[in-house]
């Protein structure tokens, strides 16, 4: 499983206008320096879902749901941090580093070799 780093977390976190995303799924009205809409997570009436274009979150007021961009895309497409990583960065065409570099599969290896003696390890001393 690739771990993207945290400078390309956050190049594509800039790269996708949080405004610009929500208002994919959501109607957005303008009120002051904020937009508000009515949440898509739950069912409202009165538009308690609050998008800051500053500070680049959103937070529902009625069901208590915030975060980033990622968060958003994530909750709303219903996939995990990885596939909303992958999503929004192929809408703001920033390529990502593949699985098939030598040190990545090195790393796999590692990893599983750690893994299997603190299985073993485990079962020796309960």
């Amino acid at each position: 499983m690739a771990r993207y780093s945290d400078e390309l977390v956050d190049e594509i976190r800039s790269s996708n206008d949080i405004v610009d995303v929500i208002s994919q799924y959501v109607v957005l009205k303008r009120s002051g320096r904020n937009f508000f809409g009515l949440c898509p997570f739950h069912r409202e009436k009165s538009p308690s879902f609050s998008v800051s274009p500053d500070k680049q979150i959103f937070h529902c007021f009625g069901c208590g749901v915030g975060g980033d961009v990622i968060h958003f895309v994530s909750k709303i497409e219903n996939l995990d941090f990885k596939q909303a990583i992958e999503a929004l960065a192929e809408k703001s065409g920033i390529t990502l580093p593949s699985l098939t570099d030598g040190q990545d599969m090195e790393k796999i290896k590692r990893k599983e070799r750690v893994y299997q003696i603190n299985k073993i390890a485990a079962r020796f001393f309960p």
